[in-house]
Protein backbone atom coordinates (compact mmCIF):
# COMPACT_ATOMS: atom_id res chain seq x y z
CA UNK A 1 0.00 0.00 0.00
CA UNK A 2 1.63 3.42 -0.68
CA UNK A 3 2.01 6.19 1.66
CA UNK A 4 -1.28 8.09 -0.40
CA UNK A 5 -3.24 4.97 -0.23
CA UNK A 6 -2.77 4.37 4.06
CA UNK A 7 -4.04 7.53 5.24
CA UNK A 8 -6.91 6.92 7.15
CA UNK A 9 -9.91 7.85 4.67
CA UNK A 10 -8.70 5.14 2.18
CA UNK A 11 -7.95 2.81 5.33
CA UNK A 12 -11.81 2.74 6.37
CA UNK A 13 -12.68 2.43 2.76
CA UNK A 14 -10.65 -0.66 2.49
CA UNK A 15 -11.77 -2.05 5.78
CA UNK A 16 -15.38 -1.03 5.14
CA UNK A 17 -15.22 -3.17 1.52
CA UNK A 18 -13.58 -5.88 2.26
CA UNK A 19 -16.08 -6.51 5.59
CA UNK A 20 -18.65 -6.58 2.64
CA UNK A 21 -20.49 -3.65 4.10
CA UNK A 22 -22.51 -0.47 3.08
CA UNK A 23 -21.93 3.25 4.10
CA UNK A 24 -25.47 2.80 5.59
CA UNK A 25 -24.39 -0.60 7.27
CA UNK A 26 -21.49 0.53 8.82
CA UNK A 27 -23.24 4.09 9.84
CA UNK A 28 -25.87 1.63 12.16
CA UNK A 29 -23.39 -0.39 13.03
CA UNK A 30 -21.21 2.24 14.49
CA UNK A 31 -23.67 5.08 15.49
CA UNK A 32 -21.73 7.61 13.15
CA UNK A 33 -23.77 9.37 10.69
CA UNK A 34 -23.14 8.40 7.10
CA UNK A 35 -22.16 11.62 5.79
CA UNK A 36 -19.48 11.45 8.59
CA UNK A 37 -18.33 8.10 7.64
CA UNK A 38 -18.36 9.71 3.82
CA UNK A 39 -16.24 12.96 4.53
CA UNK A 40 -13.45 10.70 6.55
CA UNK A 41 -13.63 8.44 3.18
CA UNK A 42 -13.00 11.18 0.94
CA UNK A 43 -10.20 12.73 3.37
CA UNK A 44 -12.40 16.12 4.14
CA UNK A 45 -12.55 15.10 7.90
CA UNK A 46 -9.36 13.80 8.19
CA UNK A 47 -9.30 14.33 12.27
CA UNK A 48 -11.84 11.77 13.85
CA UNK A 49 -12.24 12.05 17.54
CA UNK A 50 -11.20 8.59 18.95
CA UNK A 51 -14.37 7.51 20.49
CA UNK A 52 -15.81 7.58 16.67
CA UNK A 53 -12.01 5.66 15.57
CA UNK A 54 -12.98 3.10 18.03
CA UNK A 55 -16.75 2.92 17.34
CA UNK A 56 -16.08 1.98 13.55
CA UNK A 57 -13.25 -0.47 14.72
CA UNK A 58 -15.35 -2.04 16.38
CA UNK A 59 -18.27 -2.55 13.78
CA UNK A 60 -15.80 -3.53 11.52
CA UNK A 61 -14.53 -6.38 13.35
CA UNK A 62 -10.83 -5.43 12.66
CA UNK A 63 -8.19 -7.84 14.53
CA UNK A 64 -5.30 -6.33 17.12
CA UNK A 65 -3.03 -5.79 14.11
CA UNK A 66 -5.38 -3.66 11.82
CA UNK A 67 -7.18 -2.42 15.15
CA UNK A 68 -3.44 -0.59 16.02
CA UNK A 69 -2.77 0.01 12.53
CA UNK A 70 -6.26 2.00 11.48
CA UNK A 71 -6.10 3.85 15.28
CA UNK A 72 -2.50 5.15 14.16
CA UNK A 73 -3.96 6.10 10.75
CA UNK A 74 -6.31 8.06 12.61
CA UNK A 75 -4.22 9.77 15.70
CA UNK A 76 -1.31 10.67 12.42
CA UNK A 77 -4.34 12.60 11.03
CA UNK A 78 -5.07 14.38 14.17
CA UNK A 79 -1.33 15.55 14.51
CA UNK A 80 -1.10 19.52 13.95
CA UNK A 81 0.92 20.29 10.61
CA UNK A 82 3.75 22.18 10.71
CA UNK A 83 2.46 24.95 8.33
CA UNK A 84 -1.25 25.40 6.68
CA UNK A 85 -1.36 23.29 3.69
CA UNK A 86 -0.25 24.72 0.52
CA UNK A 87 0.63 27.73 2.79
CA UNK A 88 -2.57 28.76 2.09
CA UNK A 89 -3.47 31.19 5.20
CA UNK A 90 -0.51 31.07 7.37
CA UNK A 91 -0.21 32.83 10.88
CA UNK A 92 1.61 36.30 10.39
CA UNK A 93 4.75 36.39 13.01
CA UNK A 94 4.02 37.81 16.35
CA UNK A 95 5.62 41.42 16.70
CA UNK A 96 9.00 40.98 18.83
CA UNK A 97 7.84 43.51 21.08
CA UNK A 98 4.68 42.83 21.82
CA UNK A 99 3.71 44.30 25.39
CA UNK A 100 0.75 46.03 27.09
CA UNK A 101 -1.93 43.33 26.97
CA UNK A 102 -1.35 40.95 29.19
CA UNK A 103 -5.30 40.78 30.34
CA UNK A 104 -6.51 40.71 27.22
CA UNK A 105 -4.30 37.66 26.14
CA UNK A 106 -4.74 35.79 29.13
CA UNK A 107 -8.62 36.69 28.23
CA UNK A 108 -8.79 35.76 24.79
CA UNK A 109 -6.65 32.13 25.52
CA UNK A 110 -9.17 31.25 28.52
CA UNK A 111 -12.27 30.30 25.61
CA UNK A 112 -13.60 27.61 25.63
CA UNK A 113 -15.94 25.29 23.38
CA UNK A 114 -19.02 26.15 24.60
CA UNK A 115 -18.46 29.83 22.46
CA UNK A 116 -16.31 28.96 19.35
CA UNK A 117 -16.66 32.82 18.48
CA UNK A 118 -14.79 35.62 19.51
CA UNK A 119 -14.92 39.27 18.54
CA UNK A 120 -12.05 41.95 19.40
CA UNK A 121 -13.45 45.45 18.51
CA UNK A 122 -12.20 48.68 18.83
CA UNK A 123 -11.44 51.88 17.42
CA UNK A 124 -8.75 52.81 14.71
CA UNK A 125 -5.14 51.83 16.63
CA UNK A 126 -5.70 49.94 19.46
CA UNK A 127 -3.80 46.62 18.12
CA UNK A 128 -6.47 44.47 17.46
CA UNK A 129 -4.92 42.19 14.51
CA UNK A 130 -1.21 42.35 16.67
CA UNK A 131 -3.13 40.94 19.85
CA UNK A 132 -4.79 38.24 17.86
CA UNK A 133 -2.04 37.06 16.34
CA UNK A 134 0.11 37.38 19.66
CA UNK A 135 -2.72 35.42 21.29
CA UNK A 136 -2.79 32.50 18.48
CA UNK A 137 0.83 32.30 19.09
CA UNK A 138 0.38 31.55 22.22
CA UNK A 139 -2.42 29.24 21.95
CA UNK A 140 -0.31 27.14 18.84
CA UNK A 141 -0.40 24.03 20.87
CA UNK A 142 -3.79 23.96 21.69
CA UNK A 143 -4.66 23.80 18.16
CA UNK A 144 -2.85 20.84 16.77
CA UNK A 145 -4.92 21.11 13.58
CA UNK A 146 -3.44 24.39 12.91
CA UNK A 147 -3.93 28.16 13.34
CA UNK A 148 -5.14 29.98 10.24
CA UNK A 149 -5.19 34.02 9.81
CA UNK A 150 -7.01 35.62 6.86
CA UNK A 151 -7.40 39.68 6.06
CA UNK A 152 -11.29 39.97 5.36
CA UNK A 153 -10.12 43.53 3.90
CA UNK A 154 -13.18 45.09 5.46
CA UNK A 155 -12.21 48.89 4.70
CA UNK A 156 -11.16 47.94 1.48
CA UNK A 157 -13.69 49.47 -1.26
CA UNK A 158 -14.15 45.79 -2.14
CA UNK A 159 -13.79 43.50 0.68
CA UNK A 160 -12.74 40.08 0.76
CA UNK A 161 -16.44 38.19 -0.40
CA UNK A 162 -17.53 35.18 1.67
CA UNK A 163 -17.34 32.44 -1.33
CA UNK A 164 -13.45 33.72 -1.79
CA UNK A 165 -12.54 33.99 1.81
CA UNK A 166 -13.86 29.83 2.02
CA UNK A 167 -12.07 28.92 -0.66
CA UNK A 168 -8.64 29.79 0.54
CA UNK A 169 -10.19 28.60 3.83
CA UNK A 170 -11.00 25.16 3.21
CA UNK A 171 -7.79 25.19 0.93
CA UNK A 172 -6.20 25.87 4.28
CA UNK A 173 -7.40 23.01 5.79
CA UNK A 174 -6.48 20.28 3.45
CA UNK A 175 -9.31 20.06 1.33
CA UNK A 176 -8.44 19.99 -2.64
CA UNK A 177 -8.91 22.63 -5.09
CA UNK A 178 -11.42 19.85 -6.81
CA UNK A 179 -13.29 19.10 -3.91
CA UNK A 180 -14.67 22.77 -2.86
CA UNK A 181 -18.32 23.03 -4.01
CA UNK A 182 -18.76 26.05 -6.02
CA UNK A 183 -21.71 27.01 -4.10
CA UNK A 184 -21.22 29.21 -1.23
CA UNK A 185 -23.49 27.55 1.41
CA UNK A 186 -22.05 24.25 0.31
CA UNK A 187 -18.48 25.36 1.35
CA UNK A 188 -19.90 27.34 4.16
CA UNK A 189 -21.63 23.66 5.42
CA UNK A 190 -18.00 21.76 4.71
CA UNK A 191 -16.33 24.56 6.44
CA UNK A 192 -18.27 23.98 9.64
CA UNK A 193 -18.06 20.46 9.19
CA UNK A 194 -13.98 20.40 9.33
CA UNK A 195 -13.91 23.19 12.14
CA UNK A 196 -16.51 20.86 14.17
CA UNK A 197 -14.22 17.84 13.71
CA UNK A 198 -10.90 19.39 14.23
CA UNK A 199 -8.87 21.46 16.80
CA UNK A 200 -7.97 24.26 14.82
CA UNK A 201 -8.24 27.94 14.90
CA UNK A 202 -9.28 30.85 12.58
CA UNK A 203 -8.29 34.33 12.97
CA UNK A 204 -10.31 36.98 10.72
CA UNK A 205 -9.22 39.82 10.79
CA UNK A 206 -10.56 43.15 9.79
CA UNK A 207 -13.82 42.15 9.37
CA UNK A 208 -16.41 44.72 7.30
CA UNK A 209 -19.78 43.55 8.47
CA UNK A 210 -21.79 40.65 9.59
CA UNK A 211 -22.93 39.44 6.80
CA UNK A 212 -19.47 38.94 5.58
CA UNK A 213 -18.34 36.67 8.77
CA UNK A 214 -21.61 35.00 9.00
CA UNK A 215 -20.57 32.25 6.36
CA UNK A 216 -17.50 31.80 8.06
CA UNK A 217 -18.69 31.25 12.07
CA UNK A 218 -17.93 27.54 13.08
CA UNK A 219 -20.48 25.41 15.77
CA UNK A 220 -19.65 24.38 18.77
CA UNK A 221 -17.32 21.71 18.16
CA UNK A 222 -13.39 21.84 18.35
CA UNK A 223 -12.58 24.65 16.20
CA UNK A 224 -12.85 28.52 17.13
CA UNK A 225 -12.73 31.95 15.16
CA UNK A 226 -11.55 34.85 16.25
CA UNK A 227 -12.63 38.42 14.33
CA UNK A 228 -11.42 41.51 14.85
CA UNK A 229 -13.33 44.48 13.93
CA UNK A 230 -13.43 48.23 14.05
CA UNK A 231 -16.93 47.64 14.43
CA UNK A 232 -19.05 45.95 17.27
CA UNK A 233 -20.31 43.16 14.64
CA UNK A 234 -22.95 43.44 17.48
CA UNK A 235 -25.50 41.31 15.01
CA UNK A 236 -23.28 38.38 15.69
CA UNK A 237 -24.98 36.26 18.33
CA UNK A 238 -23.30 33.74 20.60
CA UNK A 239 -20.44 35.37 20.82
CA UNK A 240 -17.29 36.29 23.47
CA UNK A 241 -16.75 40.03 23.08
CA UNK A 242 -13.49 41.42 23.54
CA UNK A 243 -13.65 45.56 23.18
CA UNK A 244 -10.38 47.21 23.03
CA UNK A 245 -9.49 50.49 24.36
CA UNK A 246 -6.57 52.42 24.56
CA UNK A 247 -3.82 51.52 27.32
CA UNK A 248 -3.11 52.06 30.56
CA UNK A 249 -1.11 54.75 31.51
CA UNK A 250 1.17 52.69 32.91
CA UNK A 251 1.68 49.92 30.70
CA UNK A 252 1.70 52.70 27.81
CA UNK A 253 4.92 53.94 28.95
CA UNK A 254 6.59 50.37 29.28
CA UNK A 255 6.07 49.77 25.65
CA UNK A 256 7.91 53.05 24.64
CA UNK A 257 10.66 52.04 26.72
CA UNK A 258 10.05 48.45 25.47
CA UNK A 259 10.27 50.04 21.41
CA UNK A 260 13.46 52.45 22.59
CA UNK A 261 15.42 50.19 24.99
CA UNK A 262 19.07 51.79 25.32
CA UNK A 263 18.01 55.10 23.95
CA UNK A 264 16.46 56.07 27.18
CA UNK A 265 17.61 56.33 30.37
CA UNK A 266 15.70 56.88 34.42
CA UNK A 267 15.84 60.37 33.87
CA UNK A 268 12.85 60.42 30.39
CA UNK A 269 10.72 58.38 32.49
CA UNK A 270 8.59 62.20 32.72
CA UNK A 271 8.86 62.74 28.89
CA UNK A 272 8.17 59.14 27.87
CA UNK A 273 5.10 59.57 30.18
CA UNK A 274 4.10 62.92 28.34
CA UNK A 275 4.73 61.17 25.08
CA UNK A 276 2.34 58.51 26.18
CA UNK A 277 -0.57 60.82 26.71
CA UNK A 278 0.26 62.97 23.57
CA UNK A 279 -0.48 59.56 21.78
CA UNK A 280 -3.79 58.82 23.13
CA UNK A 281 -2.20 55.64 25.16
CA UNK A 282 -2.66 53.72 21.10
CA UNK A 283 -0.56 51.08 20.36
CA UNK A 284 0.16 52.26 16.50
CA UNK A 285 0.22 56.49 17.76
CA UNK A 286 3.38 54.74 20.42
CA UNK A 287 4.68 52.45 17.93
CA UNK A 288 4.80 55.48 15.60
CA UNK A 289 6.43 57.87 18.08
CA UNK A 290 9.24 54.96 18.88
CA UNK A 291 10.20 54.70 15.51
CA UNK A 292 10.18 58.42 14.96
CA UNK A 293 12.41 58.97 17.61
CA UNK A 294 14.69 55.95 16.59
CA UNK A 295 15.06 57.70 13.09
CA UNK A 296 16.32 60.75 15.30
CA UNK A 297 19.50 60.13 16.87
CA UNK A 298 20.28 63.86 17.98
CA UNK A 299 16.45 63.86 19.58
CA UNK A 300 15.81 63.02 23.05
CA UNK A 301 12.70 61.59 24.69
CA UNK A 302 11.90 65.27 25.74
CA UNK A 303 12.46 67.20 22.10
CA UNK A 304 9.93 64.29 21.36
CA UNK A 305 7.73 65.08 23.97
CA UNK A 306 7.68 68.79 23.17
CA UNK A 307 7.07 68.82 19.96
CA UNK A 308 3.62 67.12 20.00
CA UNK A 309 2.80 68.89 22.81
CA UNK A 310 1.19 71.03 20.22
CA UNK A 311 -2.36 70.07 19.28
CA UNK A 312 -2.31 71.19 15.74
CA UNK A 313 0.50 69.63 14.93
CA UNK A 314 0.11 66.37 16.94
CA UNK A 315 -1.38 64.24 13.74
CA UNK A 316 1.42 65.33 11.44
CA UNK A 317 4.20 64.55 14.43
CA UNK A 318 2.81 61.11 14.74
CA UNK A 319 3.98 60.14 11.29
CA UNK A 320 7.42 58.23 9.86
CA UNK A 321 7.63 56.75 6.73
CA UNK A 322 4.12 55.54 5.05
CA UNK A 323 3.14 55.23 8.99
CA UNK A 324 0.45 57.52 9.89
CA UNK A 325 -2.19 57.80 12.54
CA UNK A 326 -4.08 59.99 10.37
CA UNK A 327 -4.45 57.41 7.67
CA UNK A 328 -5.69 54.76 9.86
CA UNK A 329 -8.52 57.19 11.22
CA UNK A 330 -9.22 57.70 7.72
CA UNK A 331 -9.65 54.56 6.37
CA UNK A 332 -12.65 54.62 9.41
CA UNK A 333 -14.15 58.04 8.15
CA UNK A 334 -14.35 56.47 4.62
CA UNK A 335 -16.86 54.24 5.16
CA UNK A 336 -19.18 57.21 7.04
CA UNK A 337 -22.00 58.50 4.58
CA UNK A 338 -22.94 61.82 4.03
CA UNK A 339 -25.05 62.67 6.98
CA UNK A 340 -23.04 60.67 9.23
CA UNK A 341 -19.06 62.62 8.46
CA UNK A 342 -21.30 66.16 8.81
CA UNK A 343 -22.15 64.99 12.32
CA UNK A 344 -18.51 63.33 12.90
CA UNK A 345 -16.64 66.80 12.25
CA UNK A 346 -19.07 68.99 13.57
CA UNK A 347 -18.84 67.40 17.03
CA UNK A 348 -15.39 68.63 17.57
CA UNK A 349 -17.00 71.76 18.32
CA UNK A 350 -18.60 70.48 21.62
CA UNK A 351 -16.77 71.87 24.20
CA UNK A 352 -17.62 69.27 26.96
CA UNK A 353 -15.82 66.07 27.21
CA UNK A 354 -19.24 63.70 25.92
CA UNK A 355 -22.20 64.38 24.12
CA UNK A 356 -25.76 62.70 23.50
CA UNK A 357 -27.93 62.66 20.40
CA UNK A 358 -30.53 65.81 21.55
CA UNK A 359 -26.82 67.65 21.15
CA UNK A 360 -26.24 65.76 17.75
CA UNK A 361 -29.68 67.36 16.77
CA UNK A 362 -28.46 71.01 17.53
CA UNK A 363 -24.99 70.90 15.33
CA UNK A 364 -26.84 68.97 12.27
CA UNK A 365 -30.49 69.92 12.45
CA UNK A 366 -31.55 66.46 12.06
CA UNK A 367 -34.53 65.01 13.52
CA UNK A 368 -33.64 63.61 16.89
CA UNK A 369 -34.61 59.82 16.03
CA UNK A 370 -31.10 60.34 12.82
CA UNK A 371 -29.30 62.06 15.25
CA UNK A 372 -29.62 59.33 17.85
CA UNK A 373 -29.13 56.69 15.08
CA UNK A 374 -25.72 58.55 13.26
CA UNK A 375 -24.50 58.61 16.72
CA UNK A 376 -25.09 55.14 17.35
CA UNK A 377 -23.02 54.58 14.23
CA UNK A 378 -20.03 56.18 14.70
CA UNK A 379 -19.79 53.99 17.90
CA UNK A 380 -20.33 50.96 16.14
CA UNK A 381 -17.65 51.98 13.56
CA UNK A 382 -14.92 52.99 16.73
CA UNK A 383 -14.82 56.54 15.57
CA UNK A 384 -16.54 57.30 19.25
CA UNK A 385 -16.47 55.35 22.28
CA UNK A 386 -19.37 54.69 24.68
CA UNK A 387 -19.58 56.49 28.01
CA UNK A 388 -22.74 56.37 30.75
CA UNK A 389 -26.25 56.22 29.89
CA UNK A 390 -26.60 57.00 26.14
CA UNK A 391 -23.77 59.21 25.62
CA UNK A 392 -20.85 59.02 23.55
CA UNK A 393 -17.02 60.54 23.43
CA UNK A 394 -14.45 60.98 21.53
CA UNK A 395 -10.72 59.82 21.96
CA UNK A 396 -8.50 62.68 21.87
CA UNK A 397 -6.25 61.70 18.73
CA UNK A 398 -10.04 61.80 16.61
CA UNK A 399 -11.12 64.57 18.24
CA UNK A 400 -8.31 66.31 16.44
CA UNK A 401 -8.62 64.44 13.38
CA UNK A 402 -12.56 65.36 13.73
CA UNK A 403 -11.61 69.00 14.26
CA UNK A 404 -9.37 69.31 11.11
CA UNK A 405 -11.85 67.51 8.53
CA UNK A 406 -14.32 70.54 10.18
CA UNK A 407 -11.80 72.61 8.73
CA UNK A 408 -11.22 71.22 5.69
CA UNK A 409 -14.70 70.38 4.74
CA UNK A 410 -16.73 73.76 5.93
CA UNK A 411 -16.12 77.33 5.51
CA UNK A 412 -15.45 79.48 8.30
CA UNK A 413 -18.52 80.84 8.25
CA UNK A 414 -20.35 78.03 8.54
CA UNK A 415 -18.22 76.70 11.56
CA UNK A 416 -18.64 80.18 12.97
CA UNK A 417 -22.78 79.51 12.44
CA UNK A 418 -22.87 76.32 13.87
CA UNK A 419 -20.69 77.39 16.76
CA UNK A 420 -23.01 80.11 17.92
CA UNK A 421 -25.92 77.58 17.50
CA UNK A 422 -24.81 75.20 19.94
CA UNK A 423 -23.40 78.05 22.48
CA UNK A 424 -27.14 79.15 22.51
CA UNK A 425 -28.65 76.17 22.83
CA UNK A 426 -26.10 75.16 25.79
CA UNK A 427 -26.92 78.45 27.66
CA UNK A 428 -30.50 77.50 27.38
CA UNK A 429 -30.38 74.05 28.96
CA UNK A 430 -28.25 75.52 31.64
CA UNK A 431 -30.58 77.36 32.50
CA UNK A 432 -33.35 74.93 32.56
CA UNK A 433 -31.22 73.10 34.46
CA UNK A 434 -30.87 75.56 36.87
CA UNK A 435 -34.43 76.26 37.23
Amino acid sequence: MTPEESGFGPLLRLHRRSAGLTLEELAEGAGVSVRAIGDMERGRSRSPQARTVTALAGALRLEATDRAAFTEAARAGRRRPEEPAAGWCPLPPDVPDFTGRDPETAWLLQGGQDTPLTVVSGAPGTGKSALAVHAARQAADRYRDGCFFLDLRGLDAEPLPAGEALLRLLKALGVRGRDIPADTEERAALHRALLRDRRALVVLDNAAREAQVRPLLPVAGLGAVWVTARRALTGLEHARRLPLGPLPAGAATAMLGSLLGARTTAADAGALAEIAGHCGRLPLALRIAGTRLLSRPGWTARDLADRLAAQERRLDGLAVGDLHIESAFALSHAQLNREQRLLFRRLALVPGPDFGGDLAAVLTGFPAHLADQFLDDLVELGLLVPVEGDRAAFHDLIRLFAARRLREEESPEETRAVGDRLSRWLLNSGREQGG
